[in-house]
């Protein structure tokens, strides 16, 4: 009789070991189910994030969602056969922060839908917008051109060489400099002539530069920090003064409105699960 008990526990606990033992592993983009690349539906974070989507032969197939700790949509990553086709990410609101178009466009938006930044991928032309929507400052091909809110061009800078938009020069008394533009001042420069301040059009401070350092700084008409950084990294930053979005060694981090970081890629998945 026990040797028979012990047969039938051993029969039923074989199985039992054998479903638990599943294991899985995220390596180089790809899903193993047990070293094999796996298929189904899979559930695991990124950093402390929930995330879900499909993944087919180990490669993300078809959209990746990335969720806030409440539930609402972080990101959306939308794939084909482990190729990945564009981007999407969303305030806690609901609103869109950020669309991503594969090799071709990215548009960044703040919480109340205002266009922050456009970046033309196929061309390179980059444009950042004042708050009331009129471009404030744009990157195209070797040409770089500043803009008051009034549409109006501060300064243009064409393969290094400054372009002529009418400007005159005027120095004052104490050695600094004003630069006027049809009789109305848009920039004062300090008395070494190595930092520029370029003006709103009611004279508020708009862009700040040093040709020593080369940082840049642009200004929200409050006077709170828009962007800071140089020729190669950046920052930009919420109205309310928190970090927005950077660009740091030819690579972007986005941040909600609570100063986290919206996390991206794949670098940092655990707890997966198979859920169908």
């Amino acid at each position: 009789m026990k040797k028979v008990l012990l047969i039938f526990l051993l029969v039923f606990l074989i199985p039992l070991s054998a479903c638990g033992g599943v294991k899985y592993e995220f390596r180089d983009g790809v899903i193993y189910e047990d070293e094999k690349e796996a298929t189904g539906t899979f559930e695991f974070k990124i950093g402390k994030y929930r995330t879900k989507g499909k993944f087919v032969d180990g490669l993300p197939d078809g959209v990746i969602e990335e969720y806030y700790e409440n539930g609402s949509i972080m990101m959306k990553k939308f794939f084909s056969n482990g190729k990945h086709l564009k981007d999407e990410i969303y305030y806690r609101n609901g609103q869109l922060m950020s669309t991503y178009l594969k090799d071709k466009r990215m548009d960044i938006f703040y919480d109340d839908g205002q266009l922050v930044m456009s970046f033309n991928l196929q061309t390179g032309k980059s444009s950042s917008y004042h708050e009331n929507g009129n471009p404030l400052f744009v990157i195209a091909g070797t040409k770089s051109t500043l803009y008051n809110e009034n549409n109006e061009i501060l300064f243009e800078v064409e393969n290094g060489e400054l372009i002529d938009t009418g400007t005159i020069l005027k120095e004052l008394e104490d050695g600094t400099f004003e630069i006027l533009k049809d009789n109305k001042i848009i920039a004062k420069v300090d008395a070494k002539g190595e930092t520029i301040t370029y003006l709103y059009s009611t004279g508020e401070k708009l862009m700040t530069s040093s040709s020593v350092s080369g940082d840049t700084e642009i200004f929200f008409k409050n006077g709170d920090t828009f962007f800071k950084g140089d020729s190669e990294n950046g920052k930009w930053f919420y109205k309310n003064g928190k970090i927005f979005y950077e660009f740091y060694k030819s690579k972007w981090r986005f941040f909600d409105t609570e100063g986290n970081q919206i996390l991206s890629n794949f670098d940092e998945i655990t707890d997966i699960k198979k859920i169908d």
